[in-house]
């Protein structure tokens, strides 16, 4: 049996303009289309991150994206943009590409009111692998998960200097279920991104890109 919940008037509410300004509000009026909200408090608390996260995510099977960008609202990413590398095993086009990320951006709105976020976070459009290493958003560091990397992510996140990291932020590629090809990080060294392995042990890719932002928000953003 499923429980909706359904305001009256007279409720109080809580909104957000998706600009960083959220108010305290009672319904004064509905019908089947509309609500009147009377507003009583407007303010603008600090929900963002300090740290600015550009995740650039390939295509991945199933309902694995949906988690990804969940998760990624949650932990302060600033955009999430999907991509098609050569191993991606889902391809969208058309039709079907618009209902994802429609459903994608509805996920990241829904996300953002759980955890508190003023500013909901971009998904970007689809982008192939070339496109998305063109764009870097002005974000001075740059970084491409592969296992086969030498630099070992800690070294080399020290070597960027935590300055470096606070003032131009973060983006940083992760690739499919396969991983990304040889080819595909001779390209991204030549775009400036520095490959970096998370270490020994291979993580699921709904797990990569999550623990990385993790690692940075605790050193250089507002966690712990």
């Amino acid at each position: 049996m499923w429980h909706v919940l359904r305001l009256r008037t007279g409720d109080r509410v809580t909104l957000f303009d998706g600009l960083g300004t959220e108010c305290d509000g009672q319904i004064i009026g509905q019908n089947r289309q509309t609500v009147t909200i009377r507003i009583l408090e407007l303010r603008r608390p600090r929900h963002e991150p300090s740290l600015s996260l550009i995740m650039g995510q390939s295509l991945v099977k199933g309902d694995k994206m949906d988690f990804i960008i969940q998760k990624a609202t949650e932990m302060g990413v600033a955009s999430v943009i999907p991509f098609v590398s050569l191993r991606s095993v889902s391809r969208l086009e058309g039709p079907r590409m618009e209902r994802r990320l429609t459903r994608w951006r509805k996920i990241a709105i829904e996300s953002s009111k759980q955890c508190g976020r003023m500013i909901p976070m971009d998904v970007d459009r689809v982008m192939s692998f070339q496109e998305i290493l063109g764009w870097s958003g002005g974000h001075a560091v740059r970084i491409i998960l592969w296992e086969g990397a030498k630099n070992r992510l800690k070294s080399l996140l020290r070597g960027t200097g935590g300055r470096n990291i606070r003032d131009h932020g973060v983006i940083f590629l992760v690739g499919p279920e396969g991983g990304f090809s040889e080819e595909e990080v001779k390209q991204a060294e030549k775009a400036y991104f520095e490959p970096a392995s998370l270490g020994s042990r291979i993580l699921r890719v709904d797990a990569a890109g999550l623990s990385f932002v993790s690692i940075l928000q605790y050193e250089w953003g507002d966690m712990g």
